[in-house]
């Protein structure tokens, strides 16, 4: 093999060098290397499976704060009903009582001008007798007596009230 250029001791030692070679860098380089890989696939693998459950609670907790916003805008619908039928009711009371009391404030104002209109007819009766009696004194010359005058006008009145 000399011939060739090869020198055997030169090429065992080379061949033996580079099999300690393999076996340090499989030892020391290879195995951490992989180690290291593995783990790395696992934790990519675990922080994968993380971020999927934190997504899926992300989406529970959104579908949660929609269903409570919901509730939140049917409670305050509810609100705005509630409120919006009571102030009409209150709107009927108070209409009602507004019209309860103008038929009182009439009915009074009635009752009034029909006491006012009977002292009226009271007080003019009585000055038209007064006027009669007077008037008749002058005409008869004589005086009747006051209480027999005053007969006379009365069923003089109810007669022409009769009439009228």
């Amino acid at each position: 093999m000399e011939g060739l250029g090869i020198n055997l001791g030169y090429l065992v030692s080379q061949i033996v060098n580079f099999v300690l070679l393999l076996i340090i860098l499989r030892v020391f380089l290879y195995k951490p290397i992989v180690t290291m890989l593995d783990r790395r696939r696992e934790k990519i693998k675990t922080d994968l499976e993380e971020a999927e459950g934190a997504r899926s609670e992300a989406e529970a907790a959104r579908q949660e704060y929609e269903k409570q916003l919901e509730e939140a805008r049917e409670e305050r619908r509810s609100i705005v009903a509630q409120a919006t039928e009571q102030a009409e009711k209150m709107r009927e009371d108070i209409l009602a009582k507004a019209r309860a009391e103008a038929q009182e404030v009439v009915a009074k104002t009635e009752e009034d001008m029909e006491a006012l209109r009977r002292q009226t007819l009271v007080g003019a009766q009585d000055q038209i007798v007064d006027l009669a009696m007077a008037a008749a004194g002058k005409v008869v010359g004589e005086s009747l007596d006051e209480q027999a005058h005053r007969r006379l006008i009365q069923e003089f009145i109810a007669e022409v009230g009769d009439l009228g």
